[in-house]
């Protein structure tokens, strides 16, 4: 990446009309897309890790997701054919709830992609998620196929459990510590191992784990929280929305906030799968340009995929 390509994203992104955030949201999902169908064409759909492919279905998630917020970005038509009505309208809410869950979603691949940890670490978190999953499935059968789907979960978990327990970092905890832990692991999957303790936290604390800029990471969760339930600033919202631009303001911030997301979703896929780093290297250099400002910008030079060449 050439420092004068870095340069001109920049002075699009800080000073660009809104066509350019938009514009760029459209290439950063066709490259994630380009990357998932390049993978699934030379069929490289077997993964040496259940963790890898469960990351994979996450990024299928992300994806339709992302796809989802691109429609709604044209608008939504409230029709009623017995009043022979049709209104044409922009839907932030919506918006901004799908960008919340996109949010959580990378949030959730990274905690179990992070390339900056050790792989047995990772397969622990991975392990702890799955097993908590499991766990809030729980279900009160009512016919034979729920009943072999809770024994298969039960199953499930049992060996999951039996997992952790060979795990470095859980094998370091104390006695005591380690009681806790699975006390603690029915109620909470987001858990952050700090030598011979633990400590479950917030979705906050997954973004600093994401290695997302410390100033950018409050912000962006503050304003999807806002906007993303019934509280009285997405109401104020809809009461203004009708007087002026206001809506298409609050969505254009979104598309800011997703657009980084997405950058680093893509990096993070690229480097814990060898298969989409082989994607990568064929997109065009723009694309690749791309991928590599958001995370230089938001997170640092060493979540790009290549370093920056004057």
């Amino acid at each position: 990446m050439k420092q004068d390509n870095l340069i001109h994203i920049a002075i699009d992104i800080l000073y660009g009309k809104a066509e350019i955030h938009f514009s760029m949201f459209e290439k950063l999902m066709d490259i994630l897309l380009c990357l998932f169908a390049d993978r699934i064409e030379k069929e490289k759909t077997q993964f040496d890790k259940e963790r890898l492919f469960y990351i994979n279905l996450l990024t299928q998630k992300f994806l339709v997701h992302g796809f989802s917020i691109k429609k709604l970005i044209d608008g939504i038509t409230l029709d009623s054919p017995s009043k022979n009505l049709s209104i044409k309208m922009l839907d932030p809410f919506s918006i901004h709830c799908l960008v919340r869950t996109v949010v959580e979603n990378y949030l959730v691949q990274n905690y179990l992609s992070n390339s900056g940890l050790e792989d047995d670490l990772l397969q622990l978190r991975f392990e702890i998620w799955m097993r908590y999953g499991l766990i809030q499935r729980n279900i009160e059968p009512e016919n034979d196929e729920e009943k072999r789907v809770l024994e298969l979960d039960k199953k499930s978990i049992e060996n999951f459990t039996k997992s952790i327990k060979t795990r470095k970092a859980y094998l370091e905890l104390s006695e005591n510590k380690k009681a806790s832990f699975f006390k603690t692991i029915e109620k909470e999957w987001k858990i952050i191992f700090d030598k011979e303790k633990f400590y479950p936290v917030s979705w906050k604390r997954l973004m600093k784990e994401a290695g997302i800029n410390d100033g950018i990471n409050d912000n962006i969760y503050n304003f999807l929280s806002w906007h993303s339930h019934s509280q009285s600033i997405s109401l104020l919202q809809l009461k203004n929305m009708w007087d002026n631009d206001s809506d298409k303001e609050t969505v254009l911030i979104s598309i800011k906030k997703l657009n980084m997301f997405v950058g680093f979703i893509i990096s993070d896929i690229i480097k814990s799968d060898k298969d989409f780093r082989n994607s990568y290297e064929s997109l065009s250099d723009e694309y690749k340009e791309l991928i590599n400002f958001y995370n230089l910008s938001y997170r640092g030079a060493e979540y790009m995929i290549k370093q920056l060449k004057n």
